[in-house]
């Protein structure tokens, strides 16, 4: 029986605040991925689950302040606690689409603006 869509995108957020590479990479899709963001796109999960390794280095710690469920479609209100030169919380939404068990679509919706000065020229970039 395959887990709720809510159940496998609640195992990838807790695998990526695990820094569970390896667990984040079985919860996507192996064909029809894509993941965007206001810093970057990716249309392979393995180029994203590479990308995410590299970057993770700056999250402490992440909240989940609100979940909305319809179907395949999982909505979080998150709150990240980032270190980038200093301490900052980071308010995102992330809409996360499942199909056949595995996530499909992952679209991220935050104010990239620290981001941007630490990576100003990232090639990943939409």
């Amino acid at each position: 029986m395959t887990p709720d869509p809510l159940s496998i995108v609640d195992a990838y957020l807790a695998a990526q605040l695990a820094r569970d590479f390896d667990a984040m990479r079985g919860l996507l899709a192996d064909q029809g991925f894509c993941y965007r963001s206001p810093i970057a796109a990716f249309d392979r999960a393995d180029e994203f689950v590479q990308y995410a390794a590299v970057s993770s280095g700056i999250m402490l710690d992440r909240e989940i302040r609100k979940v909305f469920v319809d179907g395949e479609d999982i909505c979080h209100f998150l709150t990240y606690r980032i270190q980038i030169s200093e301490k900052l919380s980071v308010e995102a939404a992330q809409w996360s689409r499942v199909h056949e068990g595995r996530i499909q679509r992952i679209e991220a919706v935050f104010d990239a603006s620290a981001y941007r000065e630490l990576f100003p020229n990232d090639e990943a970039s939409p």
